[in-house]
């Protein structure tokens, strides 16, 4: 595990919450900045733990989909079942026409915001996700075996396709065409595998000058590209935050062994609980903000933005921790059981 990445997803996860969290006339301020660093960090934990097998011929493709399914699946479930619970009355048949696409989890692939933002609108990334999962391992055959010549060129003809395809797409929704649909989040997940190649290559990048300095840096690059990201909403979707967010993701990968005060503070052992909290904080939180908002007036709960954020997001951590603990976990463990070590 590398500890500074596992950690980083929780403060990710905060900016996908904030995004979200809409209180006292304040509206969440929507970034994409979090769900690029879980698709990046996948394709780099990814091609570090499967890497090698899928190379020397030893990979599974059958134990390696069961076992991420295994990671996330089981709580989509409850999430999906609890939104029925919850909004069943105000449900229209639209609603339960979604059920299927996000039972199937191919909702992101349905261009109409009634069906990839439908029932719990986050599980669109586990739809995208499920595509990575997919196509991972002929990817990976194909990226872990590229020379750093062959490498530079897939990274410039990959560029200009992207490049082209956002300059050309003509649309009304751009969330959805640049933001949700699959293949172009496909990007994300390839610049990660590309980042774990190039550290194969050169290992030595692993040694960084004034490494406290280079992190506190990226992190302002971040806030900036979050503060900027309603101008050039168009380039703000995916390429300007990759000037920031690769750099970043491999800096902090570095940083588990080599980093400054920033990667120290993110290995301490609260910020790696956090991070293991993760999936479950972001399938969790809209849900639960929906019930604790919509229900702060009928119990006299009035408090300024920030305690109420910090009220929010406190109870989030909370109900996940106990979902991981005693739901996730052990349906983990005795499917893994069952199925996969029968």
């Amino acid at each position: 595990m590398i500890e500074t990445l596992q950690s980083l997803r929780f403060v990710f996860a905060l900016t996908v919450m904030l995004a979200h969290f809409s209180y006292a006339g304040i509206e969440g301020h929507s970034t994409g900045v979090g769900p690029m660093f879980f698709m990046l960090m996948t394709g780099v934990v990814m091609s570090r733990s499967y890497g090698i097998k899928i190379l020397n011929g030893t990979f599974s493709f059958k134990h390696f989909l069961l076992r991420r399914l295994f990671k996330f699946y089981p709580l989509h479930l409850v999430c999906l079942l609890a939104v029925v619970i919850v909004r069943h009355k105000t449900m229209m048949a639209d609603d339960y026409l979604a059920i299927l696409p996000n039972l199937l989890l191919v909702q992101s692939w349905i261009p109409v915001p009634t069906y990839y933002f439908s029932c719990n609108a986050v599980s669109w990334y586990l739809s995208d996700l499920l595509l990575f999962l997919l196509l991972f391992p002929w990817l990976f055959g194909k990226i872990g075996r590229m020379d750093i010549g062959t490498l530079l060129k897939t990274i410039a003809l990959l560029m200009v396709v992207y490049v082209a395809y956002v300059s050309l797409v003509q649309t009304d929704d751009l969330n959805y065409w640049l933001y949700i649909f699959p293949p172009v989040r496909l990007f994300d997940f390839i610049w990660g595998m590309m980042l774990w190649r190039c550290y194969q290559l050169y290992p030595s990048l692993g040694h960084m000058r004034w490494p406290t300095f280079v992190e506190i840096l990226l992190f302002c690059g971040v806030v900036l590209t979050i503060i900027t990201y309603p101008l050039h909403e168009r380039w703000h979707y995916a390429l300007i935050h990759w000037v920031v967010m690769i750099p970043l993701v491999l800096v902090f990968m570095q940083g588990d062994s080599y980093g400054g005060l920033v990667s120290r503070f993110l290995k301490t052992r609260t910020m790696v609980w956090l991070g293991a909290l993760t999936l479950d904080t972001y399938l969790l939180h809209q849900l639960m903000f929906a019930i604790l908002l919509n229900n702060a007036d009928k119990v006299g709960l009035h408090l300024p933005y920030l305690p109420m954020l910090a009220l929010c997001v406190g109870l989030v951590v909370l109900l996940s921790w106990f979902v991981h603990s005693y739901f996730v976990a052990p349906v983990n463990r005795r499917l893994q059981s069952i199925i996969i070590d029968k």
